[in-house]
């Protein structure tokens, strides 16, 4: 039998490994697929310093096999692009073109010559990895990459006032399998002894694993999602929701003043506006005895109001409790049934501008993505100087920003990644009557609650409240930085006034308020610490404080000191907790303010 003479196979080196550089520094560039190039091509030099006429003939299947995957590599980006933009048929094609060339590469990997090789030592058990690689990412092309080709996401659109029901259904059935697919992949490729094989081999299988591993989450999110959507559209019977409108330009730890709320009924996909209720709809404000009973946690710390006064339950950090105060305010004055509430504030209806595009009110003015935040949380005050002129400001900015939505002149893609950025943001809350969509939200920043351990995720909380009575939290900027060890958090808050004093004196009254100067902004901080652990310090501006109050709230230490603001200044708080453990990676939950908050998390502390 004759060899591949020593200089050819010196020269098939040298190629093959300028081309594993080159290859590996487009790899860091993309994810799944160029992984996949990446391990079958490792293979190939292997069997290329093997030679023979066997290594030879592998060698031509190996170098087959990688350009086929390539090839797809190119497809599915193809898809992707494509159903983006709802171009089904060029979406099916380039499917059509993956399976192709997946099929292809895992002919390249049959017959006997690659069978006898597989039973070499070291070579065979690296053959056998490339071998699966090509039949599951065959399999994901059959299983995922082919049934997300036919995804109209037009079908989460809403176009008339209406959602299809039945079209959500038939959707959420192709996101069945594809689920079902990543499954029988991931396990699929869980089978290969990673330990056997040459190291870019086990990471390039390692890495695949990785990426399939982190799309199930997405996948299971998008599964319930899609299960609960069409019962909560009236698919069984009407249902009616709360859409809350939160001013972020008054402080509290959930937003803002909680001032305007439009009810929603939704049948059969239909979507029906009610009547805005204000909170001058709610006539007994300043009453002597709460709404409701209250946690007594949560008045030890933000004091009985949150059941007095309708602009102050959401200075509670938990949105479902907020909810049931202001449940007991609704049925007291209002009467009409809830099954959801939904909370947003200015900078999501800015967002949702970007994808609807700009709205004229009914008063003439144009809310657009850049000036929704300014006109709704400021310059309102300076055109419609009274209560009742505000009202129907609002009222129209509700109404004409819901029907741009329910009409169909959002980009369905747009709208959801709008929603997803408010969500992550603290922005968008929710709350349900309904134990499904209890449980779907229940882990996420939705949800309106921190966690009630740091096992999973470590949260420390920072809370705004205004003290002012005015609405000039709309010049308040902070700024937090924070980090863990597993014996403490520690957390530092500046916050920032922009408020000058020429801007000061052109205020009206109905920003100043009627409690402080025109100079001052008094709010109330309030920290929480990790979940059973203690407030160990606590400065302003360098210097110890005594707080305003303090104890435990929702399983964590909590502490509300003042902070006071004069013209365009900035005052530090620092605070330590100790910690009962080990938790996992810390988060900073906060008021979501006018502005996008600065948030720094430091892996350690120094």
């Amino acid at each position: 039998m004759m060899s591949t003479p020593s200089s050819r196979r010196e020269h098939r080196r040298r190629d093959a490994s300028r081309k594993t550089e080159q290859d590996g520094s487009d790899r860091r560039k993309r994810r799944i697929w160029p992984w996949i190039v990446g391990g079958v091509f490792a293979v190939i030099i292997v069997l290329a310093v093997g030679g023979g006429i066997i290594g030879k003939h592998v060698y031509d299947q190996a170098l087959s096999a990688r350009g086929q995957l390539e090839a797809a590599m190119t497809g599915v980006q193809q898809v992707q692009k494509a159903v983006l933009v709802g171009d089904l048929d060029t979406a099916a094609k380039s499917a059509r073109t993956v399976s192709e060339h997946t099929t292809a590469a895992v002919a390249a990997t049959k017959g006997w010559q690659w069978g006898f090789a597989e039973s070499l030592p070291v070579v065979g058990s690296n053959l056998s990895a490339v071998r699966t690689v090509a039949e599951v990412t065959d399999g994901l092309a059959t299983d995922v990459v082919t049934p997300a080709a036919s995804v109209k996401l037009s079908d989460l659109n809403i176009s008339n006032g209406r959602i299809d029901p039945a079209a959500l259904i038939t959707l959420a059935t192709t996101f069945d399998s594809v689920d079902k697919g990543i499954q029988k992949a991931t396990a699929d490729l869980r089978k290969v002894d990673k330990a056997a094989l040459v190291g870019p081999v086990a990471d390039g299988v390692r890495k695949l694993d990785t990426e399939l591993s982190a799309l199930q989450p997405t996948m299971k999110t998008a599964r319930e999602v899609l299960g609960v959507l069409p019962d909560a559209l009236g698919a069984k019977g009407p249902r009616t929701y709360l859409l809350m409108f939160q001013g972020n330009s008054e402080a509290r730890s959930l937003g803002g003043n909680a001032a305007q709320f439009l009810p929603i009924t939704v049948e059969n996909g239909s979507i029906t506006p009610g009547k805005v209720v204000s909170s001058s709809d709610f006539p007994q404000q300043g009453r002597t005895v709460p709404v409701t009973t209250l946690d007594p946690q949560a008045v030890n710390i933000f004091g009985d109001k949150i059941g007095r006064y309708t602009p102050d339950f959401t200075m509670v950090p938990n949105f479902p409790e907020a909810v049931r105060i202001l449940r007991a305010w609704w049925a007291e004055d209002i009467g009409t049934p809830v099954d959801a509430v939904l909370s947003i504030d200015p900078v999501t209806l800015s967002y949702i501008l970007e994808a609807t595009g700009p709205v004229t009110l009914a008063t003439g003015d144009q809310l657009t993505s850049q000036n929704a935040v300014p006109l709704l949380l400021n310059q309102v005050y300076f055109t419609y100087p009274t209560g009742p002129e505000q009202d129907a400001f609002f009222a129209s900015a509700a109404d004409t920003i819901l029907a741009a939505v329910t009409s169909g002149k959002a980009s369905p893609v747009k709208l959801v990644q709008a929603l997803f950025r408010a969500a992550d943001e603290g922005r968008l809350l929710y709350v349900s009557t309904d134990p499904q969509q209890t449980t779907l939200i229940d882990a996420s920043r939705m949800s309106g609650i921190m966690p009630t351990t740091d096992k999973d995720q470590s949260v420390l909380g920072v809370y705004l409240n205004d003290n002012t009575g005015s609405k000039k939290s709309y010049y308040l900027d902070m700024k937090i930085d924070a980090c863990r060890t597993d014996q403490m958090v520690k957390g530092s808050m500046t916050l920032t006034s922009n408020l000058t004093e020429a801007e000061a004196a052109k205020l009206p009254p109905y920003i100043t308020g009627p409690y402080f100067a025109r100079s001052d902004i008094s709010s109330y901080l309030v920290f929480y610490g990790p979940a059973g652990g203690t407030l160990s310090s606590i400065t302003l501006d360098g210097q110890p404080v005594a707080p305003m109050s303090q104890g435990e709230h929702l399983g964590r230490p909590a502490v509300k000191i003042e902070i006071l603001n004069r013209y365009n200044d900035s005052h530090t708080v620092d605070v330590a907790f100790t910690a009962p453990g080990p938790g996992g990676p810390l988060k900073i939950w906060t008021t979501p303010m006018s502005r996008a908050t600065s948030t720094t998390v430091e892996p350690a502390c120094k």
